[in-house]
């Protein structure tokens, strides 16, 4: 008896629903094992909590869990909603596999070397620490979910720079809207927390000047993409930098750089470990060099090389995508 193949959309939805259950399984053992990790995510189920009690999030996220201020706009806050009846340790295994299959999906219709970086350390990074990047980079390349970008409006920015969509002004002009009926002060409390963050920009950053040689490139997506991302404030952690998969234009490319985002994710832990006392700045600063030399410079050169090289070397191009339309 012939068994039945998958249509290439069921293989896809497959796919995608399989990367979502690995992405919450990956994120529930992640915090059953040793070390201790921390989760990003938890700012967000806070702060929403706290507005649904009708408190104020900025006031109360630093009093819990990890001590952090918020350094959130209120949309994100309202993006978390959803999660805020869960129990903590459900919310944030939800949260990853809405992420993982967010991202899947992001990944399977963009081509190119995207797919890749579902193996990286970069993806991985992001889904234990419940971080946004991977449904901000699923929001660049789905319109459906391009007002996500104004749930992080830096990170957003660069990829709106890159993929600019009328979607996503439109949608994010509403969860706007929906923050400010919520909690009309938020922009201010906002703006306090952030200004005693530890974000700085990668051009800040020994050696960051020479992304800004992308701009040479600036009519390439990738390339207003890989400079926005250098100019705006961030942690420059791991999960910061999936974006950057956005820019190789083969799936080797793509390969490549998922290889070279565990060195600097194990070189920067060998090199570079932060020790009790050692604040966040500084540790931050030591790890600075694995993740400019394995994953930004390399991004720059994808995005500084010819085209006409990459056809001459036997690599096959996928046709140029429009996320935004």
């Amino acid at each position: 008896m012939d068994v039945p193949k998958l249509t290439p959309a069921r293989r896809r939805g497959a796919l995608v629903l399989a990367a979502g259950v690995i992405s919450g399984g990956v994120c529930w053992l992640a915090y059953r094992l040793p070390p201790a990790s921390t989760s990003d995510f938890e700012l967000i189920w806070v702060g929403a909590r706290a507005l649904l009690s009708g408190a104020d999030p900025y006031a109360v996220v630093p009093t819990t869990g990890t001590h952090y201020p918020l350094y959130y706009p209120l949309t994100a806050i309202v993006v978390g909603l959803p999660f805020a009846a869960l129990p903590f340790d459900w919310a944030r295994v939800l949260w990853a596999v809405l992420s993982g299959a967010a991202f899947a999906w992001a990944a399977l219709r963009y081509g190119r070397g995207l797919p890749a970086a579902l193996l990286s350390a970069n993806f991985l990074n992001a889904v234990i620490q419940g971080q946004w990047s991977p449904l901000l980079v699923a929001a660049a390349v789905l319109p459906s979910l391009s007002w996500l970008l104004a749930a992080k409006p830096s990170v957003g920015a660069a990829l709106f720079a890159a993929f600019p969509s009328r979607r996503a002004v439109i949608g994010g002009l509403v969860l706007v809207a929906v923050a400010f009926a919520v909690f009309p002060a938020w922009p201010a409390r906002w703006g306090a927390s952030f200004r005693v963050g530890v974000h700085t920009s990668p051009i800040a950053s020994p050696g960051g000047f020479i992304l800004l040689l992308a701009l040479l490139r600036w009519r390439r997506p990738e390339a207003r993409l890989l400079a926005a991302l250098a100019c705006i404030p961030q942690i420059i952690g791991l999960y910061d930098t999936l974006p950057l998969f956005l820019i190789p234009r083969t799936r080797w490319q793509g390969y490549g750089l998922a290889g070279l985002s565990y060195v600097a994710a194990f070189g920067q832990v060998a090199v570079a470990p932060r020790h009790p006392g050692m604040t966040l700045e500084s540790t931050l600063a030591a790890r600075w060099p694995f993740i400019f030399l394995c994953l930004y410079l390399p991004a720059l050169i994808m995005v500084l090389l010819p085209r006409a090289a990459e056809a001459r070397a036997g690599t096959e191009l996928v046709a140029e995508p429009a996320p935004g339309m």
